[in-house]
């Protein structure tokens, strides 16, 4: 028998290598989540929201009847922001039991990877298998405040979901190979375009200009429009325009002290924000840069594909300008598009499995080196938030009202929910809001945050 006789005699190899490594991405989130306990704004959106006298939001008593999410969202929209549909699943998830959003959450996660590696299109199954393993891995390593955007119950649904959506619906209006397919799926991009539009202000406002930027492209070159990019726009606007009309908005950004927006501020957050990103995302911005220049180089004519990657990822942070603050976890739209960008540019470049073997490797390496803190820290955080809801549960029993807790520990590493800026635990202060919340989530009439004490 002849070498090829013996070859083609061997049972085929897997095809479907990327399955098994979202699969693997899949449970490695859920057991990252099932680590993360409840924190901060998930008590506070467990509760009836009204509008006090001076115009915040603030807990009344636990949400449990659809009237009660009903007159929440109503408040939410008229002080806070336009993120209805996204604040609806915030407090749907707080009913639930936390595995099922555990669950959820981690087929979410997978479902970015997913949405990445169709993006990138790769030509062969182990590029498939590398390049999916290599977006996971780059999320987890890339990602500022990674707890927040991923793990944290409110903090996943207001970032990892919606970009989750955006990511997919800026698909065909990213890869020009998709056009000659684009006939059927209307309807589907409509609402897809919808949910995406209607999420994260900035995300949003990105997609807007890579749709609208794709449309004005067709037209100019005198091509046929095809119904699923033209109906897929028109959802994204739509949603865009539904957030951004929500009188929340405005009310919030003048809480933070924002009258107007002037050259003179913008130029100034403009430098202060890019200096913010810079020092977040610096080795991802070079080696998408670098591998970008290098297809310029090699491979010019596959280059459109990464420059409207690099637009997105602008967009989003130019987005940001328009906000008064720029939190760590609002810089997740630069993270993916760049991760995109990286991805498809190793994807055209790379024509032997070893380098981007060793690449992964070498991710896995650096995540296993932070994942050694992150894991016990986690852990402590989860036995330390138990042990708080079982004190509270027991008070409650006992008919002790007014009862005294341990303040969480600060966040030592981007895993915890508590890394970075704009958000913290319980406060000293029983009359503040988080207090206030935890306290009608369990029951008792006051909770009061003490940082020296220790269950």
């Amino acid at each position: 028998m002849t070498a090829n006789q013996i070859r083609r005699a061997l049972p085929a190899a897997p095809r479907r290598h990327w399955k098994t490594v979202l699969a693997a991405v899949g449970l490695g989130m859920l057991a990252l989540n099932l680590l993360t306990p409840l924190a901060a704004d998930d008590y506070f959106f467990a509760c009836r929201l009204i509008v006090r006298p001076d115009g915040m939001l603030f807990p009344a008593g636990r949400l449990r009847t659809a009237a009660d999410l009903a007159f929440s969202l109503k408040n939410f929209c008229a002080v806070h922001g336009g993120r209805l549909p996204v604040h609806f699943l915030v407090e749907l998830s707080t009913l639930l039991p936390g595995w099922v959003f555990d669950l959820v959450n981690a087929a979410v996660f997978a479902g970015l990877v997913a949405a990445l590696l169709r993006l990138v299109r790769p030509v062969s199954a182990a590029a498939a298998a590398w390049t999916a393993a290599g977006g996971a891995l780059l999320l987890w390593l890339a990602t500022p405040a990674f707890g927040q955007d991923f793990l944290w119950q409110t903090g996943s649904v207001n970032y990892l979901w919606t970009m989750t959506a955006t990511l997919w619906f800026v698909r065909p209006f990213v890869h020009p190979g998709w056009m000659p397919r684009l006939r059927r799926g209307a309807v589907l991009w409509f609402v897809l375009g919808l949910c995406s539009g209607w999420s994260m202000e900035n995300q949003s406002a990105a997609a807007c200009l890579l749709c609208t930027a794709r449309l004005v492209q067709l037209r100019l070159h005198r091509q046929p429009l095809p119904r699923l990019l033209a109906a897929g726009a028109a959802g994204q606007w739509l949603g865009f325009v539904l957030l951004m009309a929500a009188p929340g908005n405005y009310h919030r950004s003048a809480g933070y002290g924002q009258a107007g927006l002037t050259p003179a501020l913008l130029a100034a957050r403009a430098v202060s924000y890019t200096a913010a990103l810079w020092t977040q995302l610096w080795w991802l911005v070079l080696v998408a840069a670098l591998l970008t220049l290098l297809l310029a180089v090699r491979r010019h004519r596959q280059l459109g594909t990464v420059l409207w990657l690099w637009g997105g990822a602008l967009a989003c942070h130019g987005a940001m300008l328009a906000s008064p603050t720029y939190p760590l976890r609002s810089m997740l739209g630069s993270t993916v598009f760049l991760t995109a960008a990286v991805l498809v540019c190793a994807n055209a470049l790379v024509r032997r499995r070893l380098w981007p073997a060793l690449a992964c490797g070498v991710m896995a390496l650096c995540l296993a080196v932070q994942l050694s803190a992150a894991l016990p820290e986690l852990a402590a955080l989860r036995r330390e938030s138990d042990a708080r809801a079982a004190l509270l549960q027991s008070c409650r029993a006992a008919g002790q009202t007014e009862v005294t807790v341990p303040v969480l520990p600060a966040a030592r590493t981007r895993f915890s929910p508590f890394w970075g800026d704009a958000l913290s635990d319980l406060m000293q202060d029983p009359a503040n809001e988080r207090n206030v919340a935890m306290a009608y989530y369990f029951g008792v009439e006051t909770v009061r945050g003490d940082p020296d004490l220790r269950l």
